[in-house]
């Protein structure tokens, strides 16, 4: 009794839903529009706002740079590799175990680096 209770009502609201309710008339404005409403706002709050958003884009540089030279820092890891093994005649090894221990340490500074740009932009890195 309860299963074609159940049954009944998902029916009913099915046919309520789709058939007796009217279809949502759609009403936009061109994009366009808006922005040629919204420009005389707009400007002047950029143009107020332009030397923070420099000095913050200058700031978020400076962080991702410091991303980019930790992130050159893997390629120590195959070059410390070839160091310990082929220069290893040639008394490189020490120095290829010292690039393999820089090349490993390179993944977490990066993402040290990558945790740290959110406080360079705001100036506190």
């Amino acid at each position: 009794m309860k299963r074609n209770a159940l049954r009944l009502f998902l029916i009913v609201s099915l046919f309520v839903s789709v058939f007796a309710l009217p279809a949502p008339k759609a009403e936009a404005m061109d994009p366009i529009t808006i922005s040629m409403l919204a420009a005389p706002i707009v400007i002047p709050m950029v143009k107020a706002a332009m030397p923070y958003i420099l000095k913050y884009a200058a700031n978020f540089g400076k962080g991702m740079l410091d991303v980019f030279l930790e992130m050159a820092g893997f390629l120590l890891l195959p070059l410390g590799m070839l160091e310990a093994s082929a220069g290893a005649p040639l008394g490189m090894f020490n120095l290829g175990m010292s690039h393999m221990g820089y090349g490993a340490m390179a993944p977490f500074k990066m993402m040290w680096q990558m945790m740290l740009i959110p406080m360079k932009v705001f100036g506190f890195g």
